[in-house]
């Protein structure tokens, strides 16, 4: 319960108030800003604090990760680390998927060279594995971004083939992603759109929705025809900022290395979406404490709720 409604009545209430608007055609979707040479004053100022996502070109091009980084370059160095894969997300099911797969990096990229998409190694630890690999990146310029009075400095490493793709989500975390190796489509929907995108109500502290940008059904969801659809490409040396709560849907054009940087803000999260924040602090599938204290290792998330169901 938050302010004495129910979230699913809270979103079905303002489904109703919406449908009573007068409606328009459906909209053409935007390109997400892209920008160079933009100071970080501007940068915190003009998209952090306002809660826009904005992809700035070539803001890591001189990266050692973007000069080096391959999958030739990860199979020669890192090809038997341990790998857990697990996509919570089902396109065709409002249940979330705790199941996980554990097989080597070297597999991963055997199968990626085989065209499986069904092996997309998602929050990968390989920055925690091997925290030297951190250098690679500017990870004073990553933690200087972070919003005042933050939690959190979480590395993901994703790395999965073409065609690879998680369905249609959103997250209260804030994410500076660096587009490291290869080609990144991106979908975004803004947080407004949570009545009309349905989210099932799990007591999870991570949303999705079975609407799909990249072939919408506009019968099954009559309100995203009236709502804005954003999209970007990212290519290595794009850092993209993906601010809480927008709904994103990415897909892999090429063979794909990327790292999200991450962080939590409350007053950022409260003033973006207060009905999410609420349902993040209060999720009990798992608690917020559990996601926080698991936060570098999504897989033993994952396991600890498989085991539990």
């Amino acid at each position: 319960m938050v302010g004495g409604i129910a979230p699913a009545e809270r979103f079905a209430a303002q489904r109703q108030r919406l449908k009573s608007s007068p409606s328009s055609s459906t909209k053409p979707i935007k390109l997400i800003p892209q920008v160079r040479g933009l100071s970080d004053a501007e940068f915190l100022a003009q998209f952090v604090q306002r809660g826009r996502p904005v992809v700035l070109k070539g803001k890591a091009a001189d990266w050692p990760c973007v000069q080096t980084w391959s999958m030739d370059w990860l199979r020669e160095h890192y090809g038997q680390d341990r790998v857990d894969i697990f996509d919570p997300l089902d396109a065709a099911s409002n249940e979330v998927n705790y199941d996980v797969e554990v097989t080597t990096l070297s597999r991963v990229l055997d199968a990626m060279e085989q065209g499986d998409i069904s092996k997309y190694s998602r929050f990968n630890r390989l920055l925690y594995d091997h925290p030297e690999l951190v250098e690679a990146f500017d990870w004073k310029w990553l933690h200087q971004m972070r919003s005042t009075w933050s939690s959190g400095k979480t590395y993901q490493v994703f790395i999965g083939g073409k065609g690879t793709r998680t369905s249609l989500h959103c997250a209260g975390e804030h994410n500076l992603f660096t587009q490291v190796h290869g080609k990144k489509h991106w979908f975004f929907v803004e947080p407004k759109a949570d009545a009309w995108l349905r989210p099932p109500i799990t007591r999870t502290p991570y949303f999705h929705s079975l609407f799909n940008p990249e072939a919408p059904d506009f019968d099954a969801y009559p309100g995203m025809a009236s709502t804005q659809i954003w999209e970007c490409t990212l290519e290595p040396g794009d850092v993209l900022f993906n601010p809480p709560f927008w709904w994103h849907q990415v897909h892999n054009m090429t063979p794909s290395i990327g790292e999200g940087f991450r962080w939590f803000a409350l007053m950022d999260n409260l003033k973006s979406n207060p009905t999410g924040t609420a349902l993040t602090l209060l999720a009990t599938n798992p608690p917020i404490w559990t996601a926080t204290q698991y936060r570098t290792n999504f897989a033993a998330i994952f396991k600890r709720m498989q085991s539990r169901s």
